[in-house]
């Protein structure tokens, strides 16, 4: 018990010298150093720094083991443990930390030897931050110099006015497309499910495409039902076009890319050669709308994928999120699909995405002619400068969080709530404009080119008056304007999605491909011919030209009225045959006749010397 208590007071009495040792040497540094024999203690931690301080330094006097710091008493600080097969002679490293003691021979030595030591241990930089300066007075340094405003499309492509709704479609579902997925289907039936016999062809797939977007705005229960024998369920138009048995197998051979070519860590390697076409197919006439907005757009998905993103307070709360980049009237120009968190890429997510959307602006246009919008999951201090230097207007909402000290200047919330509606506050610090209004609620927006001047008035309901009269700053009037693109694209979408069911994780993401594509197509025709044909008529008329692309199979044409095929059906020269079909009116001289076309389901004279079948099918 007594050497025990002893041990207690040595390891004690040793561990109390080097602490006041050292407190006492950081207070007095000079003490240490003389101008002859000053002595010098170098911490280290493993026996190889010390074995290399001593052979470089000519004055190194000793080292010395520190004791332990945990004040453990049970360990004996004067012994250490040799491990086993370590010859005597040969170091090994000692329980503790060590001190190298060196002695300079000059005041210039020692000091040289300290920061040389100090060059040696890493110091970490603080990164200076400089926070702008603002004001409630201040404007722009300099404004911006915006170029020419974008020409209108039928001024730059007078080619695109008379084509039909279906040849413009195909700008953008190119018939290289529909090979390359015939090409992959058929590679994927013959090489994977060994299916040597079966074929397909570009025609086919059309049909298969036709039938998906069909299912928009005609909707059945299963996909079964389009084949039904029942009058409440089935759809002859699908059931002419395609046998159910055909469709089902084509469904399962579906293939999009090779299986064997897939590009290493891409999530979306599956769909994304379709893509990458898209977007190109998408910027072909360049960028030609002045107002953009970057957003977020979801394909409803409910089944299991690391992809698949869940975000509270959506339309589709579930499945895979896509960026995209649209005009303020919903027609997209890019879309880069989400595959989640990338840890070696830093920088926050929402600048990164609009770095690269920029990027894609910038390749298919002047940077000058746009202003750019986005909300405040995108928007910081430190984008809209960066955007600012290249020259390109970006306007959005902003967190008050990111707006690098503006919100200790403005008015707090809770304070402005308690104003009248219409009350704003603006701050500038010659580069970035932040503007906070009272509508509903707050509403903070930054912007590198628009302030709030000149103000517009607007109506709200401002009890007891619905129509009362508030003022609005310019940059929240321009936002309004040119913010909710990808909304109005999303709304486009939903409006007629294809509902048939696949067992394939891709299956939605290809789906969206062709809504996409004749969503883009139809604000194509809707810019060149204004309200013409509505959004419906439009998809009914490429769905006709789809399901009617080759000669049909030999089906009996039932009696009624009957509507006349798309001009692309109707004069395209494939597969129209005259057929004997029940009596009834020919469709350009209004007699009796029992002769039709069997492709165009319509009662056409063939006989007898009348020229009505090759009149029908005839431009002129």
């Amino acid at each position: 018990m007594e050497e025990f208590y002893t041990n207690i007071y040595q390891h004690s009495k040793c561990f109390l010298f080097v602490t006041f040792f050292r407190l006492f040497q950081s207070m007095n540094p000079s003490f240490f150093y003389r101008k002859r024999g000053a002595i010098r203690s170098i911490p280290v931690v493993s026996l190889r720094e010390a074995v290399e301080l001593v052979e470089t330094s000519n004055h190194a006097q000793s080292v010395t083991v520190l004791p332990p710091a945990t004040g453990d008493c049970m360990i004996d600080s004067d012994s250490e443990e040799v491990p086993d097969g370590v010859a005597e002679d040969t170091p090994f490293e000692p329980a503790g930390q060590m001190e190298v003691n060196v002695e300079a021979s000059s005041e210039s030595e020692s000091e040289k030897e300290i920061e040389e030591s100090s060059e040696r241990r890493p110091t970490k930089k603080r990164k200076v931050i400089h926070s702008p300066k603002w004001s409630r007075m201040g404007t722009f340094n300099q404004s911006f110099t915006t170029g020419v405003s974008v020409k209108k499309m039928a001024d730059e492509y007078p080619f695109l006015i008379p084509l039909s709704p279906y040849q413009i479609w195909k700008l953008y579902f190119t018939d290289t497309m529909l090979q390359e997925v015939a090409k992959q289907t058929l590679l994927y039936a013959h090489r994977e499910k060994n299916d040597k016999e079966f074929e397909t062809s570009d025609d086919e797939i059309r049909r298969f495409i036709g039938i998906a977007l069909l299912s928009g705005y005609h909707t059945v229960p299963s996909n079964r039902d389009y084949w039904s024998n029942q009058p409440d369920l089935g759809v002859q138009f699908v059931s002419q076009a395609m046998t159910c048995g055909r469709y089902r197998k084509l469904a399962a051979y579906l293939h999009l890319a090779d299986n064997e070519s897939l590009p290493a860590g891409d999530k979306t390697g599956k769909v994304s050669p379709l893509y990458k076409n898209l977007n190109e197919n998408l910027t072909q006439f360049g960028i030609w709308h002045d107002n953009l907005s970057i957003d977020e757009s979801m394909v409803p998905y409910y089944g299991k994928n690391s992809m698949k993103q869940f975000i509270r307070g959506k339309p589709i709360r579930f499945g895979f999120k896509l960026w995209a980049l649209c005009s303020s009237g919903g027609y997209p120009y890019h879309l880069d699909i989400y595959c989640g968190k990338d840890s070696e890429v830093v920088g926050p997510l929402g600048e990164r995405v609009v770095t690269k959307m920029v990027d894609v602006v910038e390749h298919n246009s002047s940077l000058n002619k746009h202003h750019i919008y986005f909300d405040n999951f995108f928007t910081s201090y430190q984008l809209l400068s960066a955007l600012r230097d290249r020259g390109v207007c970006a306007t959005g909402t902003i967190r008050e969080n990111r707006t690098a000290g503006a919100h200790g200047v403005l008015m707090t919330s809770k304070e402005m709530k308690k104003k009248e509606r219409g009350y704003y506050e603006s701050v500038c610090d010659g580069r970035i404009c932040i503007v906070k209004w009272m509508d509903n609620s707050t509403v903070c927006i930054a912007s590198n080119s628009l302030s709030h001047e000149p103000t517009h008035v607007v109506r709200r309901y401002v009890k007891p008056n619905p129509n009362h009269s508030v003022i609005q700053p310019h940059i929240i009037h321009q936002y309004n304007i040119g913010m909710g693109g990808v909304d109005v694209m999303d709304r486009l979408l939903s409006s007629y999605r294809p509902t048939l069911r696949g067992k394939k994780w891709w299956w939605p993401l290809f789906l969206n491909i062709i809504n996409m594509s004749v969503v883009a197509a139809w604000k194509v025709y809707h810019h060149l011919h204004g309200g013409h044909m509505d959004h419906l008529s439009f998809r009914r008329d490429i769905v006709m030209c789809l399901m009617k692309t080759d000669s049909p199979t030999a089906t009996a044409v039932s009696g009624g009225h009957r509507v006349d095929l798309p001009d692309d059906v109707r004069f395209d020269g494939v597969g129209h045959t005259a057929t004997t079909i029940p009596e009834g009116r020919c469709r350009v001289c209004r007699k009796n006749t029992k002769k039709g076309c069997l492709k165009c389901d319509a009662r056409l004279h063939s006989d007898r010397g009348k020229k009505c079948f090759e009149n029908y099918h005839s431009r002129f």
